[in-house]
């Protein structure tokens, strides 16, 4: 048996209703509610990290001005330390050239008579005393000795440096064109 229907019956009897029109607004209004919600702490919690993060930049900017004047204070010390230096090397050089200046005039003015020719063509044969009369010799030229304080002050040679121990065997020593020395770990 045939059964004729209302086609306008049958599309409503298909779709289920799901929802009402005041259930659908209510829900939608509350999910708005809730995302703008999530949206408004997202903003917040961004502005905080923004602010501590503006925070950390300017106590950084005014550590580096600190730098900045710790390195001018630095860089003057150095200088005044370096012009210390400089004056005492200065007067080191002086002296030096100084006490060159009068060992050879000393050596000049000893040069002829150690030569053993004193004006003549011929060189002068000079004879030795004894041991004995030596001894006496020296006693009395030390009695006629000027003083210490009024003889010229002469530096005395110091002994050349220990070397340096040899580097350990395990590292490899290289020096480089324009010179400088590095060791490097051997593995």
């Amino acid at each position: 048996m045939t059964t004729i229907s209302d086609p306008d019956e049958l599309v409503a009897a298909a779709e289920p209703l799901l929802l009402d029109k005041e259930k659908s607004r209510f829900r939608l209004a509350v999910a708005v509610c809730v995302g703008l919600t999530l949206f408004a702490l997202l903003n917040a919690t961004a502005a905080v990290y923004l602010y501590r993060g503006i925070n950390d930049l300017r106590a950084i900017e005014a550590r580096l001005e600190d730098l900045g004047q710790f390195e001018q204070r630095m860089s003057a010390r150095l200088d005044t330390v370096n012009n210390g230096f400089q004056s005492r090397f200065e007067a080191l050089d002086d002296r030096l050239r100084a006490s060159f200046g009068e060992v050879n005039a000393t050596i000049a003015r000893q040069a002829p008579e150690m030569s053993g020719n004193h004006g003549g063509d011929m060189p002068r044969v000079v004879e030795l005393p004894s041991p004995a009369e030596d001894t006496a010799a020296v006693a009395s030229a030390a009695e006629a000795e000027p003083a210490i304080e009024d003889m010229p002050r002469v530096t005395r040679r110091r002994s050349a440096p220990a070397a340096p121990p040899a580097p350990s065997s395990n590292y490899q020593r290289s020096v480089s064109p324009e010179g400088k020395v590095t060791y490097h770990k051997i593995n």
